[in-house]
């Protein structure tokens, strides 16, 4: 059995319907602002599907709840799945075999903190390095404020695949959300906090050990 070592993580932003083109907004369920980004969450999604390719001990991994009444309860990640499989992994079969979901995460500290949990539930340990690919913009909130709040010390690497058209009107956006999670860093008070709950319309509980923090 192959000893898996990295975890090559996708965060979600938006539920797929599973059934048409992922290339058009019609076939997902989109906020308002969301409007022409499917294009970029499958640049994402192969992204992935090619950092994983690279290295044969990495687990690809999709992240992201069921976050759309609108979907019921499909979830962000198996979308992402899908659309990998739509697309035949982009030519890179053999990261099928290593590709899982993360299917209870609301947001992006809960991106990597589900996703060093599922990774532990997986393979009986931590990863020992992360790769997260994703928004450009977001690159300090995860690879700075996440990371630091997770007290993690070992290589993480954010690969800034795309961004939005809108960038400069999204930045002022993610200005906001990173005041916020310096105010609480693991999103248990505050905006963040009833953000979680909005999202989580099934209620649904990991169940993951996430009393162990022994990463750290």
């Amino acid at each position: 059995m192959t000893e898996f070592k990295h975890l090559v993580l996708v965060p979600g932003h938006a539920v797929w319907n599973l059934r048409e083109d992922p290339t058009l907004d019609s076939s997902w369920y989109l906020k308002p602002y969301q409007n022409s980004e499917p294009q970029y969450f499958i640049e994402h999604i192969k992204a992935g599907v090619e950092a994983a390719a690279q290295d044969p001990e990495a687990i690809l991994m999709f992240s992201g709840g069921a976050t759309d009444p609108e979907a019921g309860p499909i979830t962000e990640a198996l979308g992402y799945w899908l659309i990998a499989d739509w697309y035949e992994w982009w030519g890179h079969g053999e990261v099928r075999a290593r590709a899982v979901l993360e299917e209870f995460a609301l947001d992006s500290f809960l991106n990597v903190l589900c996703g060093l949990y599922r990774f532990q539930e997986l393979q009986g340990e931590w990863p020992s390095k992360i790769t997260v690919c994703g928004w450009g913009f977001k690159r300090h909130r995860i690879a700075d404020l996440h990371r630091k709040a997770l007290g993690w010390t070992k290589p993480f690497h954010y690969i800034e695949v795309n961004d939005p058209p809108n960038v400069d009107e999204v930045r002022k956006r993610e200005a906001a959300t990173c005041a916020e999670f310096e105010e609480s860093p693991w999103g248990e008070e505050g905006p963040i906090a009833e953000k979680r709950k909005m999202r989580d319309y099934y209620v649904r509980v990991p169940g993951y050990d996430m009393s162990d923090q022994s990463w750290r």
